[in-house]
Formats: structure tokens, sequence, C-alpha cells
């Protein structure tokens, strides 16, 4: 009895001793099931991760960048921007522009606008203040034509100044509207390759349509009509303050209404285009890849691959496409920013000048100088409607679909 007591003991023993090596077994088989699992989920996502960096060379590779390039160069000359360096940055996750740089870029432009104007401006300072003289002394004459005979002599000298001032800036807008449309014009296939991957093609042939239809509108109507129409208006309105009785008041205030429903009727109709079509397209595109996609999932064995390779392909279109989209708009931006400063600050300049020149001037030569600040307002807003014709032409695509 003894042996069998010691020896159902030992049998207890042996059996708890197994259960519990069987134990362990289990709980390392599974840890190193688990490490073999995270090993592989590492590998994969490093694959996963080498397979959309090729894509996006692939997709980047696709795009003609060098004319680009060149388009860039021509409008930011004064600078050392790159647009293939910018887009890879952005891609990388790196920042895009710093609050010191861009401030930098302000004030150097800043800098170069006023010594541009600087010297017009001490001519017409001199020319006011004679102005100034010949009217306190306009008393001492004996006969008024004296002092009108000097009154024209100052203020055609002004016009001559003012004149030759307004039509090189004028001249330096339109050389920069058109780089922008050249700019647009390179930019557009390369973005409708990336739109085109990452949203679809109808997508895509609307966004060629609307480029199509800025670039006509910008040409067409601002270079051609709105341009030459702000010249005009600058020249009668000189012309109607050379007399004493305003003559032309009512055509400059036609002309100045005209050019500023000119500018809202573009931009709204533009805008509104782009809204409308913006909603119906990228949909359409929707739908399609949903219904591709669905029916490649219920392909045995291969729908899920199919469908992981279609959205890495398409994550890498998207990411392409956005940070192209950021690239052009950053180059839009600087390629405008020297223009509206310049335009911003000299309208603002002769402004006050008129302002000051009030009390102690002839009203028709602070009427001038007032009518010139205005002229550069209309040009200021021209330059103004392109940049958001052109910018909300990409950032609708590029932030607002995915």
């Amino acid at each position: 009895m003894e042996e069998t007591g010691r020896t159902g003991r030992y049998e207890k023993r042996v059996l708890f001793l197994t259960f519990l090596t069987f134990f362990f077994l289990l709980i390392l088989s599974g840890t190193s099931t688990e490490a073999a699992q995270e090993r592989d989920s590492q590998t994969q996502t490093s694959t996963s991760a080498q397979t959309q960096e090729e894509l996006e060379q692939e997709l980047l590779s696709e795009m003609d960048l060098a004319e680009i390039e060149q388009a860039v160069d021509g409008l930011l000359e004064s600078t050392d921007f790159s647009f293939t360096e910018m887009l890879e940055r952005l891609m990388s996750g790196e920042e895009d522009l710093s609050a010191d740089t861009l401030g930098a870029l302000i004030g150097k432009i800043l800098t170069g606008t006023m010594e541009g104007q600087k010297k017009i401006l001490v001519q017409l300072i001199v020319l006011v203040l004679a102005c100034a003289f010949l009217s306190n002394l306009s008393g001492l004459f004996s006969e008024g034509q004296l002092w009108e005979t000097s009154f024209y002599v100052v203020y055609l000298l002004v016009f001559v100044l003012l004149v030759g001032a307004f039509q090189s800036v004028s001249q330096n807008l339109t050389a920069t509207i058109q780089g922008l449309v050249e700019l647009m014009k390179v930019l557009t296939p390369a973005y409708y390759l990336t739109v085109a991957a990452a949203n679809g093609a109808s997508t895509a042939e609307m966004f060629y349509q609307i480029v199509l239809v800025v670039i006509g509108v910008v040409e067409g109507l601002m270079v051609t009509v709105i341009l030459p129409a702000t010249h005009i208006y600058v020249l009668l309105a000189m012309i109607n303050h050379l007399s004493k009785e305003e003559f032309l008041s009512h055509m400059t205030e036609l002309l100045e209404t005209g050019i500023e429903w000119a500018l809202k009727t573009s931009l709204g109709i533009l805008v509104g285009l782009q809204i409308v079509r913006s909603l119906i397209a990228p949909a359409l595109d929707a739908f399609r890849r949903t219904l591709l996609g669905r029916t490649a999932g219920a392909i045995p064995g291969v729908g899920n691959a199919v469908n992981a390779v279609t959205e890495m392909v398409i994550g890498s279109a998207v990411l392409i496409r956005n940070c192209f989209g950021v690239t052009a708009i950053l180059v839009l931006v600087l390629a405008g920013l020297y223009p509206v400063l310049e335009l911003l600050v000299t309208g603002l300049a002769y402004r006050v000048l008129a302002a000051f020149s009030q009390p102690v001037c002839d009203k028709r030569i602070c009427n001038c100088l007032a009518t010139v600040g205005k002229g550069y307002g209309l040009l200021l807003k021209v330059l103004l409607t392109v940049e958001m014709l052109f910018l909300l032409t990409i950032a609708i695509l590029a932030g607002s679909f995915s």
C-alpha cells in the first residue's frame, strides 16, 4: 500500500512537471511567433515604404520639370528658388519657407521699390514746392496770364514725370502677368498627370479646361483690354485736371467703374465655374474608383492585393499632386510679391504726397497726384485678380479632394 501511494505521488509529480514544461514551451513558442510576426510586419512596412518611394520617383520622372524650372527662373531671377528642390522638400515633410526668410525677402523688395521711386518722388516734391512758391507770388503779378503760364509749365513737367513712371510700372506689370501665363502653360501638363493619377480622368479634364479658360481670360481681357483701359483712364484724368473746370470727369468715372466691374465679374464667373465643376467631376471619378475597387476586391485570391496596390499608387499620386500644387502656389505668390508691394507702396506714396501738398499747392496738381495714385490702385487690382484666378485654380484641386 505504501509503495502504491509513493507511485501515485510520483506519477502526480511527473504529470505536474510535464504540464508545467508544456506550458512554458507554449509561452516560448507564442513569444517567438509574435517576434516573427513583428519582424515580418517590419519587413513588409519597409518594403511598402520603399515601393511607395519608387512609385513617387516614377511619377515624378513622367513630368517634365525642366521647362517649369526655366519659367520659374524667368519669374524669380533675383532669388535662388528651385521648383524641383522645393517639391522634394515638401514630399519629404521638410519646412517650405520660414518666417525669417519671408520677412527678409519682403524687406529686400520694399527697399528695392523705394530706391526705384525715390528719384521720381524727390523731383515731384521739388515741383510741388515750386508750384506752391509761384502760387504765393501770383498776387504780385500784374497779369494773370503770367501765373497761368508758370502753372502750365510746372503741370507739364509733373505730367511727363507721372506718365513716364506709370508707363514703366505698367510695362513691368504686363511682363509679370505674361510670365505668370507662361508658367501656367508649362505647369498645366505636369499637374494634369498628377490630377489624373490622384483623382481621375474627369477631374483632370475639368482642370485642363478651366486652366485654358483662365489663361484665355487673362490674355484676352486683362492684358489686351483692362491694362490699356487703365492707361486711358489715367491720361484722361490728368488731362481733365489741366483746366479749372472738369470736362472729362464723367468719362473717367465711367472707365473706372467699367474696369472694376470687369475685374469683379470675371473673378466671380470663373471662380463659380470652378466650384460648380469641382463638385461634379471628382464625384464621378470617386464613383468609378469605388466601382472598380469593389469589382477587383471580389476576385478570389488577388482582390486584396489589387486593392492594396491601387491604394498605394493613389496615395503616392495624391501626395505628389498636393506637394506640386503647394509648390506652384509658392511660386505664384513669390512672383507676384514684388509687383504687389511696388504698386502698393508707389500708389500710397503718391496719395500721401497729394494729401500733404493740398494746403500749399494748386488743387489741380493735388488732384493729378491723387489720380495717378488711384491708377496704381487699379493696376494692383488687375494683378490681384490674375493671382487669385491662378491660385484658386490650383488650390481648389490641391486641397479639396483626396
